[in-house]
């Protein structure tokens, strides 16, 4: 992947079939390590990244939204993501469509 990640973007990373809530923690010598909102870290070189394995996460989708149709990345992560943010500012009910 061409881009360049700053420390501290917000991402989805892809692991094991699952799509994590991620951090990059840094970005440097062409080794990036992303810390994920579970306490995992995985570190990749920077030339194995693509965008399969990793895209930046929509800002929307960081404070959660209340119509789960409008997130904008939509998958298993996005949607467990959001119902957790929702949770914590105590919202817990949603609409769907």
């Amino acid at each position: 992947m061409d881009n360049f990640f700053a420390e501290g973007t917000r991402v989805w990373l892809r692991e094991n079939g699952q799509h994590f809530p991620s951090t990059v923690n840094s970005c440097a010598e062409g080794v990036v390590v992303f810390r994920t909102d579970y306490g995992q870290v995985f570190t990749y070189k920077q030339s194995t990244i693509t965008h399969q394995k990793v895209t930046v996460m929509h800002p929307m989708n960081e404070a959660g939204v209340d119509d789960m149709a409008s997130l904008t990345e939509l998958h298993g992560g996005s949607i467990m993501y959001n119902l957790f943010q929702r949770y914590k500012r105590n919202q817990i009910y949603v609409q769907i469509g």
